[in-house]
């Protein structure tokens, strides 16, 4: 008896809803972004990305997808200087690398790196 190979055909049109999903599920975990980074103290926004940049190191030496856990946006502010600004959402697991690679100390960073310490 002759077996004959199965072969699947998907058409672009599933793998772009697929792709278009994925990208949707990632975004609905972005829930964190640079001015959430306040309670780190008075840094300037040159070390913020500064520390940013260690981070999507950090990620690419470990294999990971920053686009995962970091998105860059545009923000107008209509409302005090009518300038437009990057900010950058981030997941919980980039918003926790943000903070472990953040250069200042004080009580309220203390706190979130002890509750880091206990995951």
């Amino acid at each position: 008896m002759n077996t004959h190979p199965i072969t699947r055909h998907t058409s672009n049109k599933y793998r772009a809803a697929s792709s278009d999903f994925e990208e949707a599920l990632y975004d609905s975990m972005f829930h964190y972004s640079l001015r959430h980074l306040a309670f780190t103290g008075n840094i300037s926004n040159e070390r913020i990305l500064d520390t940013l940049q260690k981070v999507l190191q950090v990620c690419y030496l470990a294999g990971i997808n920053s686009k995962h856990h970091f998105k860059q946006i545009y923000v107008f502010d209509a409302t005090n200087t009518g300038t437009l600004y990057v900010d950058w959402l981030m997941s919980k697991k980039g918003f926790n690398l943000m903070v472990m690679q953040t250069p200042s100390l004080n009580e309220e960073m203390a706190r979130w790196l002890w509750e880091l310490a206990d995951l």
